[in-house]
């Protein structure tokens, strides 16, 4: 296979992974939120009532805001009921901050 080809099929490669990475994140934060967050706040109409409707979240908050309210949501509400999910690992914390992002 001549160098120019075989760079290519790498570059090819490698963008079909890199493009990937994404869905597979939206898929995880989806699977975090069914297990950690959906008995407490409703997405798409299935979920809890105890916390806000979500199913819009992300074309009303930033990123900012979602990551805030995950790890310290007493900090905007000191009533709230929501625990803090300051515990997550970041790369969990990362891919449902990226879910919820992504509800619009």
């Amino acid at each position: 296979m001549p160098v120019t080809k075989a760079v290519a099929v790498i570059l090819a490669a490698g963008a079909l992974c890199a493009s990937s990475v994404p869905t597979f994140a939206a898929a995880s934060g989806e699977k975090l939120f069914a297990e950690k967050c959906a008995m407490c706040h409703k997405v798409k109409g299935a979920g809890g009532i105890l916390g806000p409707d979500l199913t819009k979240v992300g074309a009303t908050r930033n990123e900012s805001f979602l990551r805030e309210q995950l790890t310290n949501p007493k900090k905007m509400n000191p009533a709230t009921t929501m625990p803090s999910f300051k515990g997550l690992p970041k790369q969990e914390q990362d891919a449902l901050v990226n879910y919820l992002k992504g509800l619009r």
